[in-house]
């Protein structure tokens, strides 16, 4: 009898832990952030290890879990907003205000979703120290690790948008915004100097989205931006750059080991900085942002750069400071004191001003570096500087204009073997379909909206590239059996995006129709490839290849008589590169 009693007892002892188990698996991680679902469903399934008995029980345990926490619903319901959808619809607000208030609106617009992204990266960062410090199994640690980057890096909402894309596409080879290595928007950029007064940011390695980008991937691209009054920290590099101002004026002024040379910059001047070269910059304006995109050729690591600063103090530091005393105090022939205060010693603590690669500057001191700066015009009138648009346009009538710089046609450019270009279309237009031969087009929205689109192989997406040999072969074999077969490249363009054009690939840039779109661009080669060789070719408008075709090759190629291939491919006679949306309109 006694027993019985006490099985009874240990079996309702049982239960009731079971029953209470279960519930703290449900309650438990809700006290450690209501507001982060993976890290409470890891908690709860870590509560279920410490706590049960068997594994039966565990199992019972962590399905609980999982039901409770693990659920896809459930992350979307704790999920934040989306940061890229809230910026696009932030700027929509913006080209609905009065012109002079766009800029500005447009600016806040960005500086927000900057600073969600760096949250961002710091939540991604201590859920990664959180899985170290609590996990102790690795396959477990991993598993933490991977979930913390799926929901801090890998943007869940733009795969969601992007499924939807590809259920809303239903013509045979296109492709919108989905799985688009050639499309670079801003959380693209990663910062390293981002301050009070300006922001420099450098875009990921072009390569990193697909292997086809290799040719250029010994370039890097990057954004400097200065605010009003802003002086930029004299510093030197180990990569030929060149400088592409896009908006704003200012003063930029580099040293070589012969000469200094110094210019009064504004949108369009294109300045040529060689290798090791000092630099410093000033933003003249007192209300507009300077804006330079600078291209990047290293000539140490192919696609490693470093800026090499000789004044600083904490971030950026003076790279003389790396010298040992024994080295310093008789090459400058003074005492150690002195060091000490010239490069942020002891008495760095008083000169708050002098934090940061951007320094904000006097009215005084900013016209000061100006008085010796002449303004770049013509091609020939400066050793390493020019406007590129002053040049005669390659390409214009009443829709839009092309400006390009070539390295036959200008000096600054041969060394880096670099094209330059400028593009402008008026709203409704359309940059009729071309290719290039052997460049390879990065192009920069510099204002305006519009959208590309570009023809392209079936190419596979990056992850292929980094399975089993034996799965790379087969999509070697599946690429040659859809050879010759295409897809569409769409993607929406705005103020700051990025987009990459390979050399061969047919394109088209289409403005909106309430809105100017302005953009530049570099022409990159492979190293094996003279730049001098590369031809414009374009598909439509008075100007096409096929125009140039034997009758015989006509008939042949499409099927049908020669004189329907030329009535519509000469249906153009008055316009070449630049053709109107309203005019196809009207006329149908």
């Amino acid at each position: 009898m006694v027993r019985n009693k006490s099985a009874c007892v240990v079996l309702l002892f049982s239960l009731f832990l079971s029953f209470g188990l279960l519930c703290s698996a449900k309650d438990f991680p809700g006290r450690r952030g209501d507001d982060d679902p993976p890290k409470r469903y890891e908690d709860c399934r870590r509560r279920c290890e410490w706590d049960t008995r068997g594994q039966k029980e565990q199992q019972q345990c962590e399905e609980s879990c999982k039901s409770q926490y693990g659920e896809k619903d459930q992350q979307q319901r704790h999920r934040p907003e989306d940061p890229q959808r809230r910026y696009e619809e932030c700027q929509q607000e913006c080209r609905q205000q009065e012109e002079r208030q766009r800029p500005q609106c447009q600016q806040r617009c960005l500086k927000r979703f900057e600073q969600e992204q760096q949250q961002s990266q710091r939540q991604f960062q201590e859920c990664q120290q959180h899985c170290h410090q609590q996990e102790q199994r690795p396959e477990r640690k991993q598993q933490c690790v991977r979930e913390c980057r799926e929901r801090y890096q890998e943007n869940p909402w733009r795969r969601e948008r992007e499924e939807e894309a590809e259920e809303e596409e239903t013509e045979e080879g296109e492709q919108e915004q989905s799985h688009n290595p050639f499309h670079f928007h801003l959380r693209s950029f990663q910062s390293r100097f981002r301050e009070e007064h300006g922001n420099f940011r450098v875009l990921q390695r072009f390569a990193s989205r697909h292997p086809i980008l290799r040719g250029i991937n010994e370039f890097r691209l990057s954004i400097l931006e200065a605010n009003p009054n802003t002086f930029v920290l004299p510093h030197h590099c180990d990569a030929e750059k060149i400088y592409l101002v896009t908006n704003g004026r200012g003063t930029l002024t580099f040293l070589t080991h012969e000469n200094k040379e110094s210019y009064n910059v504004v949108p369009g001047v294109v300045v040529r900085v060689p290798a090791g070269s000092t630099v410093y910059l000033a933003n003249q304006d007192n209300k507009e942002k300077l804006i330079i995109a600078v291209l990047h050729r290293p000539v140490n690591n192919p696609g490693q750069f470093e800026e090499f600063f000789p004044a600083g103090s904490q971030r950026p530091q003076s790279y003389l400071r790396a010298f040992s005393r024994e080295i310093l105090e008789p090459a400058f022939n003074t005492r150690s004191e002195q060091l000490d205060e010239l490069f942020g010693g002891r008495q760095s603590h008083r000169r708050q001003q002098g934090q940061g690669m951007f320094r904000k500057a006097s009215q005084e001191q900013i016209r000061a570096l100006s008085q010796e700066a002449t303004s770049p015009r013509e091609k020939s009138g400066e050793r390493f500087a020019f406007n590129l648009l002053y040049q005669t346009p390659r390409y214009s009538n009443q829709n839009g204009r092309f400006y390009e710089a070539c390295p036959r046609e200008f000096r600054q450019l041969r060394d880096i073997n670099v094209t330059v270009s400028a593009l402008q279309l008026n709203q409704g237009s359309i940059f009729v379909p071309h290719y290039n031969s052997k460049a390879t087009f990065v192009v920069l929205v510099n204002e305006g909206n519009g959208y590309v689109e570009m023809v392209s192989p079936h190419l596979p997406r990056q992850s292929s590239y980094e399975e089993e040999e034996e799965q790379q072969q087969e999509q070697e074999q599946e690429e040659e059996r859809r050879s010759g077969q295409y897809r569409k490249i769409r993607s929406q363009l705005s103020r700051g995006d990025i987009f990459v054009v390979p050399a061969n690939f047919p394109v088209t840039f289409v403005a909106s129709q309430n809105q100017n779109l302005r953009m530049t661009g570099f022409g990159l080669y492979n190293q094996n490839i003279n730049p001098d060789h590369n031809q414009r070719i374009f598909v439509a408008g008075k100007i096409n290849h096929v125009r140039q075709w034997d009758s015989q090759a006509k008939e042949l190629a499409f099927g049908v008589s020669s004189r329907l291939v030329d009535e519509i491919f000469n249906n153009n006679p008055q316009e070449s590169y630049f053709v109107s949306r309203q005019r196809q309109r009207a006329s149908e």
